[in-house]
């Protein structure tokens, strides 16, 4: 029929779903549940190979859940969306259906109608006693990129970042930062993205603030540009800078050091490795470029991602192994300057998930690793 949306199954994701349900059941079974409850949008994504719940944008709390116990996968679902994601998103899952009117109890009550005992979710459930956060087990698992999940992975990553290229060459002096962002938000929805965050900062505002929220500023010389994509639940953060004219020479030079930096956090970003390890390297790492060996305490430097921007942040708290199919996700950053691509950890080293050749690279080595990094891309 002409209009419909038509759906086709894809016999890859059912088997990573199949996969990842049991890999849900093995805590359930470790754990001695009665069943688990998964309600974050994030989860739900990398349980249904990408499945879009998004409803509420800015809200990891699906208006749908998905329980899973020794035998059944069941989704609880609102009246407004019970035949939407059956139609359109999970038409390549096994699932039993169950629908709740919006005006009802909520998910408690229908929890409790099929499991007795104690459950594990990945936020906190009102109304049911013996529940058990098992979101941090779940991150294991997400964080370890399957085989057919690194299929797509690396395809959306090569898109995002060609976006991001799109996206700054037309720009042009006396931009607003707000009309960039549109530039980029429409981009990203045309070709299949959700945005994420967008961050642009012109001129002095890059050099004051790391974090640089979009205002209506009108571009002068130069601006650091950082947006985020989702895409089927992965996330592709890219950052760049941009400069109209010939950059000023010490914009050039710190945009090099930070870059710099990012090569030899790459270096370190090796399967066995400790991210504690890497995290009390910083004050050596940012020394050895020639930076204050205290620069990295003003911004956070990143870690491990996937479905959410950041799995495991290193500091010296965390304790994570870094394993093959990790995503590696740096951001580092200096006033007006901040590194931050995607990279998929492989056994023979890191792929470079967000390289486009359309953009201006430099060879950077340091630390025995040698890598193409972006340049300042001069209009």
């Amino acid at each position: 029929m002409e209009g419909e949306y038509k759906m086709v199954k894809d016999d890859k994701k059912y088997a990573e779903i199949l996969y990842k349900i049991e890999k849900v059941r093995k805590i359930i079974k470790e754990e001695k549940l009665s069943g688990v409850l998964l309600s974050q949008q994030y989860n739900i994504c990398w349980l249904t190979a990408g499945a879009n719940n998004h409803v509420l944008w800015d809200d990891q709390n699906s208006l749908i859940g998905i329980l899973i116990t020794k035998d059944k996968e069941i989704v609880l679902a609102e009246n407004g969306d019970y035949s939407r994601i059956q139609d359109e998103e999970f038409f390549n899952c096994p699932f039993e259906y169950i629908k709740i009117p919006w005006y009802g109890p909520g998910l408690s009550v229908e929890v409790k109608k099929v499991v007795k005992g104690k459950i594990g979710v990945d936020t906190s459930l009102p109304g049911v006693k013996d529940q058990i956060n098992i979101d941090g087990m779940l991150s294991d698992y997400r964080a370890v990129l399957t085989d057919s999940e690194i299929e797509r992975f690396s395809v959306y990553g090569k898109e995002a970042a060609e976006i991001i290229t799109k996206v700054a060459k037309n720009t042009r002096l006396g931009i607003k930062e707000s009309e960039i962002a549109a530039m980029l938000s429409k981009e990203f929805v045309e070709n299949g993205f959700n945005v994420a965050v967008i961050l642009i900062g012109g001129d002095n505002r890059s050099l004051n603030y790391r974090h640089q929220v979009v205002t209506d500023y009108k571009i002068k010389k130069h601006y650091c540009f950082c947006g985020v994509g989702k895409r089927e639940g992965f996330t592709y953060p890219i950052s760049r800078v941009i400069s109209f004219g010939k950059p000023d020479e010490e914009l050039k030079i710190k945009q090099r050091k930070i870059e710099t930096v990012y090569v030899y956090l790459n270096s370190l970003a090796k399967i066995g490795v400790n991210l504690k390890e890497i995290f009390n390297k910083l004050p050596e790492i940012y020394s050895s470029v020639g930076l204050n060996k205290d620069e990295w305490k003003n911004h956070t430097q990143g870690g491990t991602m996937g479905y959410l921007p950041r799995e495991k942040i290193i500091s010296e708290d965390v304790d994570y192994i870094l394993r093959e199919n990790n995503v590696i996700g740096w951001n580092p950053s200096l006033p007006g300057v901040m590194a931050e691509d995607v990279y998929l950890l492989k056994k023979d080293g890191l792929e470079y998930v967000t390289y486009d050749s359309n953009w201006p690279y430099q060879e950077i080595s340091i630390n025995g690793l040698t890598q193409k990094r972006p340049e300042i891309l001069v209009i």
